[in-house]
């Protein structure tokens, strides 16, 4: 008893196992604390009506299989209302490299996935704005198939001008601070849709929500560009017969 006492009085905590971080999620941590350190975050909580959008996607899969990978998702266009923000608002498409601004010709966004094993990736899906969104479907559903199975090559996890996290299937996520892809401006973050009162015409009914999170550089941008680009997001997703879908 004495012993164990004195092994108490240590502060050292008992362990069950102690391991390397594997090698991707070692990589991960690097970056990610890299543009912790290196950037000058400040994130924009907002959220907005999902019905419209919710609306949206279920009358694009009404003549859809569950198994069809063209099968639209609420990621799919989410990423579609990022782009065509993006292009309304070239100044969010930036990055910063070697003390430069640059601005990127292209709009090439990222989608976070995390694996079976917990490992984060982000493979690019390249020139979303002029791509149709069942092309979107279908290609981030193959890059998502070999990222678990660790077969992405390194050309489809670089190149990106922005990024989405969408952690929404955890029902308890809410507005989170996602932390910025180097060299690029900004990411979104995008939690659950919940149920909650909104306004529509003067009244308050039951809703659908969407919570968003815009973490940008302080650095590239200010948050006046940063808010506009927010409200162009949220018309999109709130109004999304305005989206550009593509044929």
């Amino acid at each position: 008893m004495a012993e164990d006492r004195a092994k108490d009085e240590t502060g050292v905590v008992p362990t069950t196992r102690a391991a390397p971080l594997p090698p991707m999620q070692r990589m991960a941590a690097a970056h990610l604390a890299e543009s912790h350190r290196e950037t000058a975050p400040v994130t924009l909580f907002g959220e907005i009506d999902a019905e419209p959008i919710e609306a949206l996607r279920a009358r694009l899969n009404r003549e859809r299989s569950a198994d069809d990978p063209g099968r639209i998702s609420l990621t799919h266009l989410l990423i579609k209302a990022c782009a065509q923000a993006l292009r309304a608002h070239p100044e969010m498409n930036v990055g910063l490299v070697d003390d430069q601004r640059l601005e990127w010709a292209e709009i090439n966004i990222g989608v976070a996935l995390a694996t079976a094993k917990g490992d984060l990736i982000v493979p690019v899906l390249r020139r979303v704005d002029r791509k149709p969104l069942a092309e979107i479907a279908v290609a981030l559903a193959d890059l998502e198939a070999r990222g678990r199975t660790g077969k992405l090559k390194l050309s489809e996890v670089k190149g990106g001008t922005f990024t989405l996290s969408n952690p929404g299937m955890v029902k308890s996520a809410r507005w989170t601070t996602p932390i910025i892809h180097r060299p690029q401006c900004a990411i979104l973050g995008v939690g659950a849709i919940r149920d909650a009162a909104v306004v529509r015409n003067g009244q308050v009914v039951a809703g659908r929500v969407l919570p968003t999170s815009l973490t940008f550089d302080h650095r590239l941008v200010n948050g006046v560009p940063a808010s506009l680009f927010v409200d162009t997001l949220h018309d999109l997703i709130g109004t999304p017969d305005r989206l550009d879908l593509g044929t």
